[in-house]
């Protein structure tokens, strides 16, 4: 009988003879991409080359829509000049290029404006807001002017494609499981975590943010919406770098988000250095109702319950790398990061229980406080190597993070009769902590072979391991009793191993790209017994390949049309908190369960998408998940019950529009549009589920240039209601608004008011819940006034070389 290992030593051995034929032949050519000093590739600039002896002139081309030229068929054994010119550039050239026999020379060519110094360059330069590629969509969150002054977190708010659910989890293009990245990293977070650590980063640190529905197959395959990538601001020129950006927010609350950042490139080595500083003082406003049948034992059959939460809190981080150039082939570099989020939430519960005929009949009130702590570590080795005109590039990656976490919770429940008299008073105290401790080390190849075809290859290993002793107590006449029905000991440990190989090329008109990425996943958790509870523990093992296929047909390289399709498949594990058993209360009637036994799900997909440059892109999308992880809802005894399950089968199909057009001088129209249609297939608590629903997303913006100085913007969003599983969401709209001021070419003031009407509330119903109906309504802090001001500067030269700031990230960033 075939075993697992032998599967796995099957599977690496193919990939090390893919990467041993991946390192033969080279092209006998010179190319390169032509880009502004910000990085955006530039459209129909003049390359020259001549022989650099007698400087005769050999050819000329223009560089395409994505900035790419080549030239092939050289002559060997000579040297070559090239010069490259566009109206409103300076000329760039270079000599000594020497061509020998199976030789390929790369260029990175970065075209400096006329009259112009690079202060002013680097605030005026105007990037799209939405720029398609093959693989992913490329977001500047710069332009939406709302959104200055903010976090990461708001900014993905406002991203195309991307939606909070019920509990303000993140989803893709209608789709959950979505992993988030910060410079080509994965977070490791879910949850209330990812969404802490995401309002940590401030907005002005973020460069780009890439959505990738199906990402190509040197990305990990976790994650069945996807991956967002989350990229901080890089410097290639030589010289030194920085800014500062300063925010106010004053909702019905006051906030700040304050950043700071500098980069210091030399010729032997580079070195960049940022800072934030965030306080955190917001309301949650939650109203729920629960209504119970026949057959339901409660204490009374209508449930009505307030929380106000209020939340304070500070963030600080930072970041710091350093390369050292050894020759012009030869870069280690080192990156650490660091984050704290010390937060404490005081709660205010107040619950009414009625008759049917809605007569009060008792109250619950509560005081709660929780203390939080999170913190998190991250430490980055990392090597690259570059052959000297030539695509072949190879880096190696070590990587160790720490999550650290604590909640402390204190509950004060006291019941009182409808005329007033407290009847029962009841506290608790739990220490719930959240660590985690992850290692990972990873090598990544790219290598061409012949003139139009790239190999990438890779290898990876990782291993995650917690440790999560939670403490539950009754609070009798000052003293702490051991709660042994919540008291848990919780170890969990999973190791990933996984080798990839991806080929993208181009033949004639066609673009193409595809990859095979295996995975192997050993994970294991055991739950330690107590007084009451017996030890259970469980193990898995799971071994499987996603491939990914990516087609682009663009019918000249001057071409602003552009049709493309792609297929992938993809995985979602469970997160560990989700494995553990026991029960985590939120308040006294409502706990979070965890589930042992829940198994990864999986998704298929395929898209097609037609791109007019620059004015619109048309997406297709269907996709088929088969045991679907998602949040159920069950009310026992009257306790509400939240836990993650596997539903069954569920599938998507959507339509997704993204228009940019300009009618007069000045003034920008955006508009993101979607349609989801989701149906969902399983049964659950002993009924058969079968619901489908139709969303829809509609985002306008639009922007007015009044001069070179002030910039006006007005957004909105529309979400329709949606039905998926239990849950039934009602529509909600969102209007906001801003302008802008440049004082000069390196400062510049934001003014932004967000939910004007302050309509922006979660609200819904929860069905199959054996004859119970529950509704909720959640209000936010979310109409605020924004106050920001950034200032940046920039001194340096032009430098050819390709800072990245660490090893991994260049491959990563490749589009095809």
């Amino acid at each position: 009988m075939l075993t697992n290992q032998y599967f796995v030593k099957r599977a690496y051995t193919l990939f090390f003879l893919l990467f041993l034929r991946c390192v033969m032949g080279l092209g006998q050519q010179v190319c390169g991409r032509v880009t502004d000093i910000q990085g955006k590739p530039l459209q129909a600039a003049t390359i020259n080359i001549h022989w650099q002896d007698d400087k005769s002139h050999v050819g000329s081309v223009s560089s395409d829509s994505s900035g790419l030229f080549i030239f092939k068929d050289l002559a060997i054994d000579r040297f070559y000049r090239v010069r490259v010119s566009l109206i409103g550039f300076e000329t760039w050239s270079k000599d000594s290029i020497g061509i020998g026999a199976n030789s390929t020379v790369e260029l990175d060519v970065l075209m400096v404006p006329k009259s112009s110094n690079l202060e002013e360059v680097s605030v005026t330069a105007e990037r799209p807001y939405i720029e398609k590629r093959s693989d992913r969509t490329v977001i500047t969150p710069d332009v939406m002017l709302t959104g200055i002054g903010g976090t990461a977190f708001e900014a993905l708010e406002k991203s195309p494609g991307v939606q909070l659910d019920r509990s303000g989890n993140i989803r893709l293009s209608g789709k959950a499981g979505v992993s988030v990245y910060v410079d080509d990293r994965p977070a490791y977070l879910t949850g209330e975590e990812l969404k802490g650590y995401l309002r940590s980063i401030p907005l002005a640190q973020i460069d780009r943010i890439e959505l990738m529905t199906n990402p190509p197959s040197n990305y990990d395959a976790a994650g069945n919406g996807g991956i967002i990538v989350l990229h901080t601001k890089r410097y290639r020129s030589r010289g030194v770098h920085g800014g500062a950006s300063l925010a106010y927010q004053q909702g019905r609350y006051g906030r700040t988000i304050n950043s700071a950042d500098i980069a210091i490139n030399r010729e032997k080595w580079a070195m960049a250095a940022s800072s934030s500083l965030s306080t955190t003082n917001t309301y949650t406003d939650l109203d729920i109702l629960r209504e119970f049948g026949d057959g339901q034992v409660v204490m009374s059959p209508i449930f009505s319950q307030n929380t106000w939460i209020r939340r304070k809190g500070i963030s600080i981080g930072g970041r710091l790398g350093t390369d050292y150039f050894l020759d012009e082939s030869n870069t280690f570099g080192i990156n650490l990061s660091l984050q704290s989020s010390p937060i404490v939430l005081e709660s205010y519960v107040e619950s009414w229980f009625m008759t049917s005929s809605e007569i009060l009949d008792s109250i619950l009130q509560a005081n709660n406080r929780e203390d939080r702590t999170f913190s998190n570590l991250g430490t980055n080795f990392n090597y690259r190597y570059k052959k000297p005109g030539s695509e072949q590039k190879l880096t190696v990656d070590l990587d160790y993070l720490v999550y650290n976490g604590n909640n402390e919770q204190y509950f004060d429940n006291t019941t009182y009769l409808s005329s007033g008299e407290p009847i029962a008073l009841e506290s608790q105290f739990g220490k719930v902590p959240n660590d985690i401790r992850i290692y990972s080390v990873k090598a990544d190849l790219i290598h061409p072979v012949g003139n139009a075809l790239r190999v990438s290859t890779g290898l990876k290993s990782s291993r995650t391991m917690t440790d999560n002793d939670a403490d539950f107590y009754r609070i009798l006449e000052e003293k702490l009793i051991v709660d042994l029905e919540k008291t848990n000991h919780f170890r969990f440990r999973e190791s990933i191993h996984a080798a990839y190989v991806n080929m993208d090329g181009k033949y004639g008109n066609w673009n193409y790209q595809a990859g095979l990425r295996f995975e192997g996943t050993i994970s294991g958790g055991h739950q330690l017994g107590n007084g009451s509870q017996p030890d259970s523990s469980f193990n898995r093992r799971n071994m499987d390949f996603f491939p990914t296929l990516y087609l682009q047909y663009r019918p000249s390289g001057e071409s602003k049309h552009a049709v493309s399709m792609n297929y992938g498949r993809r995985v979602d594990r469970p997160h560990y908190a989700w494995l553990n058993p026991f029960v985590t209360p939120f308040d006294k009637y409502t706990y979070y369960i965890g589930t042992p036994y829940l198994k990864p799900s999986y998704i298929q997909q395929a898209e097609l998408a037609y791109n007019f440059q620059p004015l619109l892109d048309l997406t297709l999308a269907y996709g088929k998940v088969s045991d679907l992880m998602s949040e159920t809802i069950r009310i026992q005894d009257g306790v509400y019950y939240s836990q993650q399950d596997n539903l069954g089968l569920s599938t998507t199909m959507s339509a997704t529009l993204n228009l940019s057009y300009v009618p007069l001088k000045g003034l920008t129209l955006n508009c993101h549009a979607a349609i989801h249609s989701i149906n969902t297939k399983s049964e659950i608590f002993g009924q058969n589920m079968d619901t489908r629903g139709t969303y829809r997303l509609v985002r306008p913006t639009i922007t007015y240039k009044l001069s070179e100085r002030w910039s006006f913007q007005v957004d909105g969003e529309y979400q329709g209601s949606q039905k998926f599983a239990q849950f039934t969401m009602k529509e909600r709209i969102r209007a906001n608004t801003a302008i802008n001021f440049k004082m000069n070419s390196i400062c510049s003031f934001n003014l932004a008011i967000t939910d004007l009407l302050h309509s922006d509330i979660n609200a819904g119903d929860i069905g199959y819940l054996g004859g119970a109906y529950a509704t909720f309504s959640t209000v936010r802090d979310t109409r605020f006034v924004n106050l920001s001001l950034r200032y940046r500067f920039t001194k340096g030269t032009k430098n050819d070389r390709n800072y990245q700031g660490g090893g991994a990230q260049s491959e990563q960033q490749r589009t095809g």
